[in-house]
């Protein structure tokens, strides 16, 4: 399932369960890629939610997300500092169902009001106006 979820290789996905047991502190260990591949096919397939029916009353917001790389090896291993870099991520929430309907990822220069109009572009079926919670 975390092989699915973050769409990565067998051997990728080896490592990122290799380390979130550690940074755990348990002392199991994890399954091997062969392991994860022969159990891969039984697993059903996770379809993806459908799109909620009628008009949609969207929330946007946004959230930093902190990219981490070579700068903060190099920040650890020298003591130099480097330039954290960050990235925006701009969603389309449906209020009723809580499903995103559309996502934006920018650089740390993107801000809310410009997103607005190519999230709302990307979604599909129609928006309400108003406020759901009045009747509006």
């Amino acid at each position: 399932m975390v092989r699915t979820a973050f769409k990565l290789p067998l051997r990728q996905t080896e490592g990122l369960m290799a380390s979130v047991i550690t940074l755990m502190g348990l002392t199991i260990s994890s399954p091997d890629h062969t392991t994860v591949s022969r159990r891969a096919v039984t697993l059903p397939v996770i379809d993806a939610a459908p799109m909620p029916q009628g008009p949609l009353y969207v929330l946007i917001d946004s959230t930093g997300l902190q990219v981490y790389g070579a700068g903060q090896w190099l920040e650890a291993k020298h003591g130099a500092k480097s330039r954290r870099k960050w990235r925006q991520l701009h969603l389309a929430v449906d209020a009723g169902s809580g499903t995103i309907v559309a996502q934006i990822l920018t650089d740390q220069d993107g801000d809310d009001p410009s997103q607005v109009r190519p999230l709302l572009d990307r979604i599909g079926g129609r928006i309400a106006r108003g406020d759901r919670r009045r009747g509006v």
